[in-house]
């Protein structure tokens, strides 16, 4: 019988956004409708419908990152800004709208949209050039103000009386409203009130109440930050550390309804005239928040919590939380999986240097998120930060470990929380000899039998294993692997072990099957140069091993290929090789010296490779052939800096990690089922309106596959990639098959031909 495709995955060549739920920067309300900036996305509740969907740059907005949000009453629409200056406009038939002009703008610095403003049918929207004016109703741009002749980022813009003020870090800009002239710097002065603040103090938001216009006034030093009122002869603290009696920290200031909104680190104040707290947003039940921004709208108040996501708050305790499907934070550093478990660590590996990333890890798994940190482990250790690196068990996927760079860096997880945790006191990983008391992890696997193979950073044998019954080895690599930053640890066919030592290229070991006993061992370097392992660069990026056990090495400066993987340990010669091509009568290296950061192979041995800043290619199984080349500018893919890649075994969806965030791609491989245990064809039924292809899934590496109609006839013939194989829904002829139900049978070269399912066309 075949399995059903699960409910929320993407059909073959489609592409998805994971968008984290929890983040919230910005909402906007209006039109029934609440929308909450996400980052990377936008969530949309239609209140009455108590429905949410997210909005990203695959399914209707025009760019990534967001920085702002707001809703313009006259024309019913939310306006979206962005860091490099795009704007979406989402109208009130749902249709978005594109306002390009401020990205396309030929101009030097910053273009990100700080703030816009809606005033009398218009935005305006305070950007790190200029003002730009938009007209909702048509659309467009319709003036563009330079209050700093361009040199300076504006931070907000208020109108009063006659006037219009513009923001930046150290001065208020005041300009005639009516002026048809704006666009021209001579027709705005500098606010007298309002001189140049000292060095580590800045002014950020104007807001007006009545006749009076406040800012606030943000000092680097803790405590400092105040609200002031402009007065006729300068300006007063409305709202300081004297009046409220606590220490001022404001990231945003607003007048909402009459009151005073103040925005601490994780909370929100609101104060009337007399400075008495008209409301208090700090927890959700026991739950602290991390509030953004709030807005009343529909008889509640709607939160961006940059932790918890949009909130739908009445009081301390009477909320929800819109939930929406996504990863749980907005930190993706690496991953890992086996079968259909993808694991991303959340923290960062940057060498030396702490980060001190609380974000833990998360999996994914059956369409579900899950988060590993603090709130989540009742074991999660004290002194643990930075995790980096995770490895799952291949024979037991709800065994993961979890590496660091932190005191309590090694965690093993047993179906679903913390079992084990292994530190340079109760283990043989040794702390750094950097002197600064932590142990550092970059690279984990676990072997065949079940072993978790370590590689221990800044440590005299960086190499070590945990064994199946509790014990530890520790392995020696040589003088050049001493006290060296090392990468990921990948374990061949053979069962040898690879890794990367900065500036000191690759180190194979082989400890001939047994790691208990260290006496027969023995390991190779590669570095860079003709007889010394041929390596394009000593900086070793990414490793990965093929089905025909061969080695794909990924440096700084290009890749190479090590063919012979096992041969190295008994020959003293041993040489990775460039892979060679002809192009306009030269022959030269394919992909030349581009850097390389992760190298994947997929279920049909091609090879996927993530590059610094030109995107993914994609190789065939010998790599001889480019077969496609993923860029932000021909395909979905969010970024050309890609940072990780990791295949979902059974669906061939290949996620990556970039620095924009995290994407994802079904392609048209995945690994084969050598019991077609787990064999899918989908979509089935084929109705008429679907015309992408028909994939069978979950079948032997290689095989051959045929449709035959039930009378037998032979209808369309392929070859599966890996445990996939695609039908286009026509027969060989080029016409389409007519309505029916037709057999799919699947054979290897040793084996006899077998019916692994049917699928019903509908025309």
């Amino acid at each position: 019988m075949l399995a059903s495709f699960a409910q929320g995955q993407i059909g073959m060549g489609q592409w998805r956004m994971h968008i984290p739920a929890s983040k919230a920067i910005d909402v906007a309300a209006g039109n029934g409708l609440v929308m909450a900036a996400l980052g990377s996305g936008v969530v949309e509740y239609d209140i009455a419908a108590s429905e949410n969907r997210v909005l990203n740059n695959l399914n209707g907005l025009s760019d990534i990152l967001v920085s702002c949000i707001i809703f313009e009453p006259q024309s019913q629409s939310f306006f979206i800004g962005y860091e490099n200056g795009n704007i979406d406009q989402i109208t009130s038939s749902s249709n978005v709208i594109n306002i390009p002009a401020i990205k396309l703008a030929q101009i030097s610095g910053s273009k990100r949209i700080n703030k816009m403003v809606a005033v009398n049918g218009r935005v305006y929207v305070a950007t790190g050039f200029a003002v730009v004016v938009l007209n909702p109703a048509q659309n467009e741009v319709l003036d563009t103000w330079y209050p700093t002749n361009g040199i300076s980022s504006l931070n907000d813009v208020a109108f009063l009386h006659d006037s219009v003020y513009v923001l930046t870090n150290d001065k208020l800009y005041r300009g005639l409203a009516s002026s048809a002239f704006l666009a021209d710097p001579a027709q705005w002065h500098t606010d007298p009130r309002m001189p140049v603040p000292p060095a580590g103090a800045a002014y950020k938001e104007l807001a007006v109440k009545g006749d009076d216009m406040y800012f606030s006034y943000i000092e680097e030093a803790y405590g400092g930050d105040s609200i002031m009122k402009l007065t006729p002869g300068g300006y007063e603290a409305f709202i300081s550390e004297t009046q409220v009696n606590f220490n001022m920290e404001v990231h945003r200031f607003e007048i909402t309804d009459g009151l005073f909104y103040v925005y601490y680190s994780d909370r929100l104040i609101a104060f009337d005239d007399n400075i008495f707290v008209g409301l208090d947003v700090q927890f959700y039940g026991n739950s602290s928040s991390n509030i953004k921004r709030v807005i009343p709208y529909n008889g509640m108040y709607w939160v961006a919590d940059d932790g918890k996501g949009l909130v739908r708050y009445i009081d301390r305790y009477n909320y929800s939380f819109i939930q929406q499907e996504g990863p749980p934070k907005n930190s993706f550093f690496s991953m890992s999986g086996a079968k259909d478990k993808i694991v991303v660590t959340g923290g960062t590996l940057d060498r030396v240097i702490f980060k001190y990333n609380t974000a833990g890890a998360y999996t994914f798994q059956d369409e579900t998120w899950t988060l590993y940190d603090q709130t989540t482990q009742a074991n999660w250790p004290e002194l643990l930060w930075d995790v980096a690196v995770s490895s799952v068990n291949p024979d037991n996927i709800e065994q993961i470990a979890l590496g660091s760079y932190s005191g309590n860096a090694l965690n093993i997880i047993d179906n679903g929380q913390i079992s084990h945790t292994y530190n340079d006191a109760n283990s043989q990983l040794a702390a750094t000899t950097l002197g600064n008391n932590a142990v550092c992890i970059s690279g984990l696997q676990y072997d065949k039998d079940g072993n978790l193979w370590v590689a221990n950073c800044y440590t005299v044998n960086p190499l070590k294993v945990l064994l199946t019954d509790g014990t530890w080895r520790e392995f020696v690599t040589g003088s050049t692997t001493n006290g060296k930053f090392t990468t990921k640890v990948v374990i061949d066919g053979n069962n040898n072990k690879w890794f990367g030592a900065y500036e000191n290229g690759l180190i194979g070991y082989n400890d001939n099957d047994t790691p208990e006993n260290v006496s027969d061992d023995t390991y190779r370097i590669l570095r860079n140069g003709e007889g010394d392992g041929n390596l394009p660069s000593n900086n070793v990026t990414a490793i990965a091993v093929d089905r025909d056990n061969e080695i794909w090495i990924g440096t700084e400066a290009g890749f190479a290929v090590l063919y012979n993987s096992d041969g190295i340990f008994t020959s003293s010669s041993y040489e990775a090789s460039r892979i060679l091509i002809t192009f306009e009568g030269v022959v030269e290296n394919l992909l030349g010296s581009t850097p390389i950061t992760d190298i994947e192979i997929d279920g049909g041995n091609r090879k996927w490779l993530g590059t610094e800043s030109t995107g993914i290619f994609l190789l065939s199984a010998d790599g001889q052939d480019v077969l496609a080349h993923y860029t932000k500018e021909n395909s979905p893919l969010i970024s050309n800096n890609i940072m990780d890649m990791q295949f979902n075994q059974v669906s061939g969806e290949l996620f990556i990690i970039t620095d924009q965030g995290l994407v994802s791609f079904r392609t048209d491989a995945s690994e084969e089922d050598l019991n077609y245990e787990t064999t899918t064809v989908y979509p089935n039924p084929v109705k008429p309106d679907y015309f992408g292809p028909i994939t069978i899934q979950g079948i032997r590496y290689d095989s051959d596959v045929k449709i035959t109609d039930v009378a037998g006839n032979l209808v369309y013939q392929t070859t599966s990639n890996g445990g996939t194989a695609t039908w286009n829904g026509k027969r060989l002829t080029g016409e389409d098959v007519a309505s029916g139900v037709y057999l799919i049978w699947t054979a290897t070269n040793v084996d006899k031909a077998r019916k692994v399912g049917k699928v019903v066309v509908i025309r």
